[in-house]
């Protein structure tokens, strides 16, 4: 047999298979990916960028990536321990949730939040967010295992939640006491709490009032933060209306957990763009990593809903 023809000949590769009944590693890690409502992370990374933003549109890259980590790791222990807190809940009313479905063990949920929320705390004092980080950390904890339960607290605290991951940035700058990094943090916090509001209605009969007053605080809030900003945040506030507006007005319209649900999604996923109208982000390299985090949040509600 010439070369010529030896060369031609298929080559056998042995493969290596799986033993049948084995998972995957991505089989494996998935039921964590929707403990912790992974997608949902881009929109907590692009809040402290905001703070940094706010007086000077240069971006230390080593100070602003430890600060949107410890914002994307805070984040998602509270994603953990909030369905570690809820295990006997989602027992009755969720079921198909991780830590009830028996996908995750109670103990693995609770260890994965902690290890998490230390490792987010550590990397916000590293960044410079000495007493935010901890605040943030000492927020999520109290929303996830009492707060949330308060009618009136619940949505104050998530608010206040999302208001120090972007003071971080604020705080890490050197301007603790500005008076934009404040109006900013409020103005962030508001539009969360409207949009916990909206979210109570995600799993029953949406309360119509709650609902109302929910969608009317998020807009307040994205209206008052395109008339401070000026001409460099109407862009990013028009992108955050037309990213959310129509899903809300669809549950406004038809209250229940088929609009609902959709309309809290969409929330979520607009708060980058929210994030670029309060920090009136105009140069291109902030612009284009807010734009980045809107991508990733809309391609990440493909794999795992985030609500």
């Amino acid at each position: 047999m010439s070369a010529e023809q030896t060369a031609a000949r298929p080559r056998v590769v042995a493969r290596r298979t799986r033993p049948r009944g084995q998972p995957s590693v991505g089989d494996a890690l998935l039921p964590y990916l929707r403990l912790v409502r992974a997608p949902a992370v881009f929109s907590a990374l692009g809040d402290p960028l905001a703070g940094l933003l706010l007086d000077d549109e240069r971006l230390e890259v080593g100070r602003a990536a430890r600060l949107s980590a410890a914002s994307a790791l805070i984040y998602l222990a509270g994603m953990a321990l909030n369905d570690f807190a809820d295990r006997e809940e989602d027992a009755r009313e969720r079921p198909d949730r991780p830590i009830p479905s028996g996908a995750v063990s109670p103990r693995a949920a609770a260890l994965v939040g902690g290890s998490l929320l230390l490792a987010g705390t550590l990397a916000a004092w590293r960044g410079g967010a000495r007493w935010t980080g901890p605040a943030l950390a000492a927020a999520v904890v109290a929303y996830d295992f009492q707060l949330k339960h308060s009618s009136t607290l619940g949505p104050i605290a998530m608010g206040a939640c999302r208001s120090l991951s972007l003071m971080m940035g604020v705080e890490a700058s050197g301007r603790d006491s500005n008076r934009r990094g404040v109006e900013g943090a409020l103005l962030l916090g508001a539009y969360v709490a409207g949009l916990t509001l909206v979210a109570r209605g995600e799993t029953g009969a949406a309360r119509t009032k709650e609902l109302q007053t929910g969608a009317g605080l998020a807009a307040a809030a994205l209206l008052a933060t395109a008339i401070r900003g000026g001409p460099s945040s109407l862009p990013w506030a028009a992108a955050t209306g037309a990213l959310a507006g129509p899903a809300l007005a669809r549950a406004l319209r038809d209250p229940g957990p088929k609009t609902v649900g959709p309309a809290v999604g969409a929330l979520i996923r607009a708060i980058p763009a929210l994030d670029g109208a309060i920090a009136g982000a105009s140069a291109p390299r902030p612009a284009l990593v807010l734009v980045s985090l809107l991508a990733l949040t809309r391609w990440g509600r493909t794999l795992i809903p985030i609500t």
